[in-house]
């Protein structure tokens, strides 16, 4: 016995009436000979030509399909959250065949009895609401049970589950879907979808759920803004332009005739919702004013989550920042990272190394970091760079300082935790030592009793005059390659401050936060040689390993003097 054998009698009442369906016997036809047409095909065998005529022709089947399974599925979860009809009818019939039944008896014994009779037996009116059809079918249908509780389940989105092997979530999005494109049922009677026009396609397989749901999202946050003649004019420009079809409502837009993916949808419904309501409101109504806002999660897996909403404006101030920079680390790898060729010529880094992989300073060649991870990083170099301004607010009358606290004990073995003033998380020994170095962090060291050993005065940390000399003189990171401005690099103490290196420009350079969180293990060192720091790279980058001056200002070098003067 087959699945679905076994499962019918659990489900069904009478199995063979719905086998008998048209439409149930014309989808199992379909379904065998889908399986007919692809069980034996070797996709990987198939020319490009045919791949993509197949990927079209299995799209096209599977957006009817999936129409249905939305629409179908809607429908069991009304009948599951009503009382079922079919129980309900048979209950109403019983109720009103009983009620008559117990009228007429009593018609019967009043007639026939004397007045003690008459006292006993139920008043004429009493009787014939008991007899009433409409009241014997709402009795029937407060005690009918729902489909799925008849079935043993607690809910629609149990029993769909159950049924049809879905996760709760594949089933809720089937539901907020359906509800809007999917027939509505009101005392028994069929109402017109919430969108029709969008139902119809979707039933007819001319969109895909994905741009389905985007449809919806975008009519629904017109809905109240809005009049209906407009609604509907949104609504049938956005399911033509999503199958394709040319309307009156597309002829005269952009791409009218082609298909749109969901993300081209969903820009167009933005258009749309400028056009007709920028603010948001309904007509009449005051704009809201729309601000950003960020906070931050608590402390969960070693980090902090980062909530927030930027306006559109912030949005492209916030973008533009960040592609800056990794639009800096794309060039620099591509043209700074030539390998080798087949025929011995040099093929650039970009021909073979996706964007995503690329740092924008060779001190770190093989990071992988995402695009994500590396934006948290710029985000950090950027507010690392406002907090040295001076015209940044102050806090007590001093600049913000982030203060760390650490064992003298754990910092010089290089073991236990660092701890932020008002942060959860803590930092490694290797973290707080580069803060240390990098100034604008404050470091409170303790001693074995707890007792503050020593707390960094402020000149200890380099001061933004100094941080122009430097700027000046190194012109950014001085790693070679490496394009990082100067106010988003850190300052670097070529000998360490636990090693006795004092806070001058002489014994510091500017350097990336890539370049200065591995300084330790990457194999480039720096010296100082008259006030001006000397770079030697790994061996990965030079062969030779030798001693090279850093970057310097473009206007440290004199223009030579006319050739007619030498």
């Amino acid at each position: 016995m087959g699945v679905k054998e076994a499962m019918a009698p659990m489900f069904m009442e009478n199995p063979n009436e719905a086998s008998s369906n048209p439409v149930v016997v014309a989808v199992e036809q379909a379904r065998e000979i889908l399986l007919a047409a692809l069980g034996g095909v070797s996709f990987g065998l198939l020319g490009d030509e045919e791949s993509l005529t197949l990927v079209l022709a299995v799209e096209s089947v599977g957006r009817v399909v999936d129409g249905a399974r939305v629409l179908s599925t809607s429908d069991v979860l009304r009948r599951s959250e009503y009382f079922d009809a079919a129980a309900a009818k048979a209950a109403a019939q019983a109720a009103v065949d009983q009620s008559a039944a117990a009228a007429q008896n009593a018609a019967r014994e009043k007639a026939g009895s004397g007045k003690a009779g008459a006292e006993s037996v139920i008043p004429e009116g009493a009787a014939a609401d008991a007899a009433s059809p409409s009241v014997a079918r709402a009795a029937a249908s407060l005690a009918a049970p729902t489909l799925a509780r008849r079935l043993g389940c607690r809910s629609g989105v149990e029993l769909v589950c159950a049924l049809a092997r879905l996760s709760r979530n594949e089933v809720r999005q089937r539901a907020v879907l359906g509800e809007k494109a999917g027939q509505r049922m009101l005392l028994g009677r069929p109402l017109a979808p919430t969108y029709p026009v969008l139902g119809e396609a979707l039933q007819g397989g001319e969109l895909g759920l994905e741009q389905a749901r985007v449809i919806v999202q975008v009519l629904d946050g017109l809905r109240s803004s809005v009049l209906a003649s407009d609604l509907d004019r949104v609504e049938r420009s956005l399911v033509a332009s999503g199958s394709g079809a040319i309307t009156p409502e597309t002829e005269d837009l952009p791409g009218a005739g082609i298909a749109f993916a969901p993300e081209l949808l969903r820009q167009q419904g933005i258009q749309w919702k400028a056009r007709l309501a920028p603010d948001g409101s309904a007509p009449g109504e005051a704009p809201t004013e729309r601000r950003s806002w960020l906070t931050f999660g608590t402390l969960s897996n070693g980090g902090y989550s980062l909530n927030g909403w930027f306006t559109t404006l912030d949005r492209a101030t916030l973008g533009n920042v960040c592609a800056g920079q990794l639009s800096d680390a794309y060039l620099f790898a591509a043209a700074a990272n030539p390998v080798p060729g087949a025929d011995g010529a040099a093929t650039r880094a970009s021909d073979r190394i996706s964007p995503h992989l690329l740092s924008p300073c060779p001190q770190q060649p093989d990071d992988t970091r995402s695009r994500s991870e590396k934006q948290a990083g710029i985000l950090r170099a950027v507010f690392e760079a406002a907090a040295r301004h001076p015209g940044t607010p102050t806090m007590g009358g001093a600049a913000p300082t982030v203060l760390v606290h650490i064992n003298i004990t754990d910092l010089l073995d290089g073991r236990g935790a660092g701890w932020i003033d008002g942060i959860d998380g803590p930092l490694t020994p290797h973290q707080v030592d580069e803060l240390i170095c990098a100034g604008g962090y404050q470091p409170i060291l303790f001693g074995h009793t707890g007792k503050i050993l020593h707390l960094g005065a402020s000149n200890r940390f380099f001061s933004a005059s100094q941080r122009r000399a430097l700027a000046a003189r190194d012109g950014g990171c001085v790693i070679p390659g490496c394009t990082v401005p100067p106010h988003l690099t850190q300052v670097h103490h070529v000998v360490p401050w636990r090693q006795g290196g004092l806070t001058d420009i002489d014994n510091a350079v500017l350097i990336c936060n890539a370049a200065h969180s591995s300084i330790d293990t990457s194999g480039w060192d720096i010296d100082m040689r008259d006030g001006r720091p000397w770079i030697r790279g790994p061996l990965i980058f030079d062969p030779t390993h030798t001693w090279r001056p850093a970057g310097q200002n473009r206007a440290a070098t004199a223009v030579e003097k006319p050739t007619w003067e030498k």
